[in-house]
């Protein structure tokens, strides 16, 4: 048995620390005052008791990670309605976002003729093949406007990924971000032909399936943010010590053993994981590794806002389960869930004629200027004022909100990113001890999160790479 230090107290460090302690003397050392990262509840002042979750809301279904992790521990797992869909704005209106596509690509133009014109779709039906890109990474926002047209990606491509990442698809990467349509660039091979290639095999999937379609979200009552206590009781139990107010100042390492310090604390242990944000991880590899320093000090990432309310209706009844909204709108707000219709469980924990919704505001590029000089309640009301706007509520209500702030929560996947961390992880993996996790890394989801804590607690129990007692 060895002892292990973890720097971060999100999801990834907390998955990578219930992994180890198994077999490891494990010590979480968390900057802030509490525990999860970007998973975060809220009762919005006692309105509603059970919680919602303020930061991420769900994780996908389709991949295992979450799932398994939640059955192991116990957890039993709650699934979007199937009663409502979501919409998109669009010229003022709301438009539902159509079912046939891949992160808003159609195989069929006329999927999206009522959302983007008809001049538009005739143009995204007569795609302009590129040269093949080869090994390299673009752009996907751009490869998509040169393919099939700026409509296309400005009304329903960029926020679908903003909604994913708070970004703009033009500065994504395709490889990281839409991998499935990869192919059709490497190749210069059409676009619209691998959608509906994507879509016949779905389609054929969904046919031979005996059973109702797999749910494509999960989370939990309460919220995806359960699995964070959850996972704190389940790495006490098995002996982990996690300490909160604990940020570290810096790591070093001699022939045996790796050195942790920070404010009234200096220990050792023979391995280290650092599952915090590029720039945090960054500083602190800067004599340990400084080329990894200096790539993942060049990661961007994303601010954002988020106004959890609780709305009083007027008598009228919300459909669908939420919208975004496209950057060329203009609003403020960038989406909005509405938790009450998409997450069931949430109904009988508030009023009568009344809605849990989530307000979203920010994207990766916003200036110092506009929300992020506003107050919490000058967010609050300009939201508010949208979604009475493009929901045609006027004389809808708050009787509970607050603000979340998300500062630099969001890695930026721009193109080269793959290429980018594969040359920290070569060197990493040079360095006797040393791990990295977190979202800048293989994915900002859920899944991807614990997928790399549980590859990384692999590493360093295995026997060729540790030893134990």
């Amino acid at each position: 048995m060895s002892d292990i230090t973890v720097v971060g107290g999100g999801v990834s460090g907390l998955v990578t620390a219930y992994r180890l302690s198994a077999d490891h003397r494990v010590t979480v050392f968390e900057a802030g005052t509490r525990l999860g990262g970007c998973l975060k509840a809220t009762i919005l002042s006692g309105a509603v008791e059970t919680g919602i979750d303020t930061g991420a809301e769900a994780s996908l279904n389709r991949r295992p990670e979450t799932k398994s992790l939640a059955a192991e521990l116990g957890m039993p797992t709650v699934f979007p309605s199937t009663e409502h869909s979501s919409q998109v704005l669009n010229r003022g209106e709301l438009h539902p976002i159509p079912k046939r596509q891949i992160m808003g690509v159609p195989a069929d133009a006329a999927e999206v003729e009522s959302l983007i014109g008809a001049e538009a779709a005739r143009r995204l039906a007569a795609e302009e093949l590129t040269p093949p890109i080869g090994g390299e990474d673009v752009s996907l926002g751009d490869f998509l406007a040169e393919r099939l047209g700026d409509a296309i990606v400005d009304s329903l491509v960029d926020p679908l990924l903003g909604g994913v990442y708070a970004g703009r698809c033009r500065d994504l990467s395709l490889a990281e971000t839409v991998p499935a349509l990869l192919p059709a660039a490497v190749d210069g091979t059409s676009v619209l032909d691998l959608v509906a290639g994507l879509l016949a095999a779905r389609d054929a999937r969904a046919a031979e399936s005996t059973g109702a379609a797999e749910p494509v979200f999960m989370s939990f009552e309460g919220g995806i943010n359960r699995l964070i206590p959850a996972l704190h009781k389940a790495i006490e139990a098995r002996g982990g010590t996690i300490r909160l107010g604990a940020g570290v100042t810096g790591i070093a390492r001699d022939e045996q053993t790796w050195q942790v310090t920070g404010k009234g604390f200096d220990i050792e242990s023979d391995g280290l994981v650092l599952a915090t944000p590029a720039h945090v991880s960054a500083r602190l590899l800067t004599d340990i590794a400084p080329e990894s320093s200096a790539a993942l000090g060049e990661i961007p990432y994303a601010s954002t806002a988020l106004v959890p309310a609780l709305i009083d209706l007027d008598g009228t009844e919300l459909t669908g389960s939420g919208f975004l909204v496209p950057a060329p709108e203009g609003t403020y707000i960038k989406a909005s869930t509405f938790v009450s219709n998409k997450w069931p469980w949430t109904r009988s924990h508030i009023p009568s004629g009344t809605a849990l919704v989530r307000m979203s505001i920010g994207r990766f590029g916003d200036g110092p200027e506009g929300w992020r000089s506003d107050t919490d309640a000058e967010i609050i009301d300009r939201a508010f004022a949208d979604w009475r706007t493009i929901t045609a509520r006027p004389t809808a209500r708050i009787l509970a909100a607050e603000v979340e702030r998300w500062d630099s929560a969001l890695p930026q996947y721009l193109p080269g990113h793959a290429a980018r961390i594969a040359a920290v992880d070569a060197q990493i993996a040079g360095i006797d001890g040393l791990e990295l996790a977190g979202s800048a890394f293989d994915g900002v989801g859920i899944p991807a999160c614990i997928a790399r804590a549980e590859a990384v607690a692999a590493r360093l129990s295995s026997p060729t790479d540790r030893d134990t007692e």
